[in-house]
């Protein structure tokens, strides 16, 4: 931003004598409000156990058995290499996870997504959007991710629950006081199998009051970031080399009935079901290969 400014600057040099014309604050006025150091830090862990109750607590829930729900809205960017990125579609949607401790401080976990495209200019639902870059019109369906194979997490990280053999993968996670905030920027693990260009960050934030309660077990979090992926087959983009990137921002909310109020509606309308946790998923049986897991 500074660099961007000094260009502006040099590059209009009469309008920025313009602006001075307007004249600076004057020391006195500078000096009405003292100037303080923020009390902004990174938050230190006592042990590995400690930092993954602050993590559970603000993706999940630190009960035995319960669910968490976020609502989200994200922007597909096409990146062809080469070009400049131009966004493509808007999508709404939501996160449903439900999980139960299996054991010490191990939860298993299963979830799925539903999302609907959205106009990038008006907002309104839509089935159709044009690819910028090669003038076709582009159908584009609502996202129903419901294969979820699950995983195990506890403080030795994260075990999907079709891997063949235990490998826990860690993950890169740092929380830090921002005024009256405590935000975690955490950065997901790839799973074996996944597309070396991948890549999932996000910074969640909520109030430092609800972080320092013991009482709240599941935090209320807002949350931003995104993720890059190859292209995928619905976007059409030939042999472009080149990524797709999504951007989004959200929220943790207490239940199905808080969603907004279009998607809702619609919600329950096409996909009713996907509106209850699906408890089944978690009476699956965990791999044999896995089972070592669950003793610690």
């Amino acid at each position: 931003m500074i660099d961007s400014t000094r260009r502006l600057l040099l590059t209009h040099a009469p309008l920025a004598a313009g602006w001075a014309a307007f004249g600076t604050p004057t020391d006195a006025a500078t000096t009405v409000s003292p100037v303080r150091p923020l009390d902004d830090g990174y938050i230190e862990w006592a042990d590995t156990r400690e930092r993954f109750r602050a993590q559970f607590r603000f993706e999940r829930d630190l009960r035995d058995e319960a669910t968490a729900l976020s609502t989200y809205q994200f922007l597909v960017y096409a990146l062809p290499q080469d070009e400049r990125p131009l966004p493509i579609v808007r999508f709404e949607g939501m996160e449903f996870s439900y999980f139960r401790r299996v054991g010490d401080l191990t939860w298993r976990i299963h979830a799925h997504n539903l999302s609907y495209p959205r106009d990038i200019e008006t907002g309104r639902y839509t089935s159709s959007v044009p690819n910028p870059f090669t003038g076709e019109t582009l159908a584009v369906q609502p996202m129903r991710l419901l294969s979820d194979p699950g995983v195990l997490h506890s403080p030795r990280g994260y075990l999907p629950l079709d891997a063949t053999a235990i490998r826990w993968l860690e993950t890169y996670l740092v929380m830090r006081v921002e005024g009256d905030l405590v935000k975690s920027e955490h950065i997901r693990p790839t799973p074996d199998g996944w597309p070396k260009m991948f890549i999932e960050s996000s910074v969640s934030s909520v109030p430092k009051r609800d972080f320092d309660d013991p009482k709240v077990t599941s935090l209320q979090y807002q949350t931003s970031g995104f993720y890059v992926f190859p292209f995928p087959e619905w976007m059409r983009m030939g042999e472009t080399r080149g990524h797709m990137l999504g951007a989004w921002s959200g929220r943790k909310i207490r239940e199905p009935g808080n969603l907004p109020r279009e998607f809702l509606a619609r919600a329950r309308a096409e996909d009713a079901g996907l509106l209850e946790p699906r408890w089944g998923e978690l009476a699956r049986p965990v791999p044999s290969a896995l089972q070592d897991a669950l003793n610690g």
